[in-house]
């Protein structure tokens, strides 16, 4: 059963989706309306789906929710308005594995648009266990899970396995994006690590074996929040 989180600031609102998540075979774990608030539940749950108000009550926006879910996690957000602004809709469609759905809809239309932000997101994460690096000539594959760490070096990207070192001709952004977003976590502007690796940390640093990695403050909160979730689970 696929889990549900519902940010919305209409308690009767939240309410109906409930029901109709419910009735679909969905489970909803959790109802929020105020932005902050629902940014630690949601790292705290890891649901499969988030339905995200654009207009949340407290001081973040549904913009803002989002954009601190994505520093972290890729979980598809559909996002739910009555606006029908140009900014708005621009905002929304320069984040990554989001939806949109306009108020007033339709069950068919909420079920619609459920359904394909969870299949879509699923067939993304079928990536590929090897990643395959030009080094000296040669292509090498890397087994996904003997990586470490990626590091952004300008216009390519450090990777650091246990034996070796290696440099890519990608940005960052493009070498993580061949990766699972539930183990490949971003710590800092420059730094994403396998989570799996982790054998130590504190408010500034990662160990990751004999690695020691800086993690930017704005990240730790949430960081130390996935690893301890991945740990009870």
């Amino acid at each position: 059963m696929k889990k549900i989180f519902i940010v919305e600031d209409d308690e009767e609102f939240a309410e109906n989706i409930e029901t109709i998540m419910d009735l679909l075979g969905y489970s909803v774990v959790g109802k929020e309306s105020n932005g902050e608030k629902s940014i630690n539940l949601i790292f705290n749950l890891m649901p499969d789906l988030i339905l995200l108000d654009l207009m949340l009550s407290g001081n973040l926006s549904g913009i803002d929710v989002a954009l601190k879910i994505r520093e972290f996690t890729q979980i598809p957000i559909v996002f739910i308005t009555g606006y029908s602004d140009k900014g708005y809709l621009e905002n929304i469609a320069l984040l990554e594995g989001n939806y949109f759905i306009h108020k007033p809809f339709s069950n068919e239309m909420l079920s619609s648009i459920v359904y394909l932000a969870i299949f879509k997101h699923k067939a993304s994460l079928k990536i590929t266990n090897t990643l395959n690096i030009r080094d000296k000539g040669f292509i090498v594959p890397i087994k996904v899970e003997e990586i470490l760490i990626l590091k952004a070096d300008g216009l390519y990207t450090r990777i650091y396995t246990r034996q070796k070192q290696y440099i890519v001709r990608d940005i960052l952004k493009d070498v993580s994006a061949k990766l699972s977003v539930n183990i490949f976590i971003r710590i800092h502007k420059s730094y994403i690590i396998n989570i799996d690796h982790v054998t130590s940390f504190n408010s500034k640093y990662v160990t990751l074996l004999d690695y020691i990695v800086p993690i930017r403050r704005g990240y730790f909160k949430e960081f130390s929040q996935l690893l301890n979730n991945r740990f009870q689970n």
